[in-house]
């Protein structure tokens, strides 16, 4: 039997609800989002205000409920911690009781109402940050409390991924960027929370990039690796890591550094850490984000299955429409007679007119290009295309025809039927 999220608030036993609820985190951690996404799938959990910070009290995530209950206090770079006053609120206006390892404080005044849950998250046996829920009105459960035991462990994996990565969640734009991937926010909000880093954007039009290695590799062993290696070439506030691959959102002055300059190293430096690129479309409207990210995907698997570095989404138009038919049609059953010719010509004679042909039309203004690409001579390329003509019965002369033997042989060349 299958649990929602709303049938599991109605289990009585209380191990199963935990481990239901303990999966939808699981979920939302092993997506390989920000810390912040981790503390929303909480608060949507607990339904209570929570809150996470470290032992200078410098807030590394919040609910969005958590400034109606604790006063916040800012740095000359934004950040945000606790004040003196809440701090004072929770150890002086609250007793704990002894909840091993989870520490309930119940108010002292019981004119408040605000009991709560500090849980100690620790790596190795240090103590990095206090992870505390707020008790709203709603007396606290027994679930409550095995939740947070076991929520313990992940929130303290994920300040450890954190550190390996050197990120901080507390007004970076991380969780914005994955906002703007799931298309869960706007062009205005995005805008707002960019505010504390205004050279993230310094052109109208941007771009994403998804980087990832080979298909049959698996990444996560080296992804914090290839995260900080990348700081050479992208500033870390403007890439995540998500599902599994680093997405990163470029503007067109970087993308001319890293893809236009003659001295960038960037293609050399995915080669030789075998990984791949996908480049999303030049675009303006941040609200277009979600969809770009698809097809920086679109491209990355195009990169991967072709075992070609970095591609552009522009550049695989043609692999893409060659496997949207191939969905549906065996590819040599749609492909033009005379390319079907010429590979049977081509086998049997042990030459290659197929391919003289396809360079012919590629250059189709420039025949001597084409001989150049070939390694002929331009009269040899002219003989040739006559006994070409000949062969099939083509004619040349219109660019229908022409489009549909070009389209065919990119096709067969997308499935590796012919090389």
């Amino acid at each position: 039997m299958e649990f929602n999220k709303y049938d599991s608030r109605e289990i009585r036993n209380p191990e199963i609800k935990v481990a239901l609820d303990m999966q939808e985190l699981s979920d939302a951690f092993f997506a390989n989002k920000s810390l912040q996404t981790l503390i929303d799938k909480a608060r949507k959990i607990l339904d209570r205000p929570l809150m996470l910070y470290d032992s200078s009290y410098k807030v590394l995530a919040a609910s969005f409920d958590a400034s109606s209950v604790f006063q916040f206090e800012y740095n000359e770079n934004s950040t945000q911690y606790l004040s003196k006053a809440s701090d004072d609120f929770i150890f002086s206006n609250h007793s704990p009781e002894d909840k091993k390892p989870i520490l309930y404080f119940s108010p002292k005044d019981k004119s408040l109402f605000q009991g709560m849950l500090i849980a100690s998250i620790k790596i190795d046996i240090i103590e990095v940050a206090r992870f505390i829920v707020l008790e709203g009105g709603m007396a606290f459960q027994e679930t409550d409390y095995m939740l947070l035991e076991k929520l313990r462990p992940l929130l303290a994996a994920q300040l450890q991924r954190n550190i390996l990565l050197n990120l901080d969640n507390n007004h970076h734009p991380a969780y914005i960027l994955s906002d703007l991937i799931e298309g869960r926010t706007d062009d205005n909000t995005v805008l707002h929370g960019m505010k504390s880093n205004p050279n993230w954007i310094r052109s109208n039009s941007i771009y994403i990039i998804v980087i990832c290695n080979s298909i049959e590799e698996a990444f996560d062993n080296k992804v914090s690796i290839v995260f900080r290696t990348l700081k050479s070439y992208i500033p870390v506030e403007q890439r995540i890591i998500y599902h599994s691959a680093i997405v990163a959102f470029v503007d067109e002055i970087l993308y001319a550094a890293l893809f236009d300059s003659q001295s960038s190293t960037f293609h050399k430096f995915l080669e030789e850490n075998n990984l791949y690129a996908g480049i999303s479309q030049k675009f303006s409207a941040l609200t277009e984000a979600k969809k770009q990210y698809q097809y920086a995907l679109d491209a990355l698997l195009i990169d991967q299955k072709r075992n070609s570095h970095c591609s552009s989404f522009d550049d695989c138009t043609l692999y893409i429409i060659s496997d949207m038919i191939s969905d549906r049609y065996d590819p040599m059953d749609i492909c033009h007679p005379a390319v079907i010719s010429l590979i049977n010509y081509d086998n049997e004679n042990c030459s290659s007119l197929l391919d003289t042909l396809k360079q012919y039309i590629y250059y189709t203004s420039a025949p001597a290009e084409a001989a150049k690409a070939l390694n002929i001579h331009r009269n040899t390329l002219f003989y040739r295309i006559g006994k070409i003509k000949e062969i099939t019965g083509i004619m040349l002369d219109n660019g229908d025809e022409k489009s549909r033997i070009f389209m065919s042989i990119r096709l067969l060349e997308s499935k590796g039927i012919i090389p």
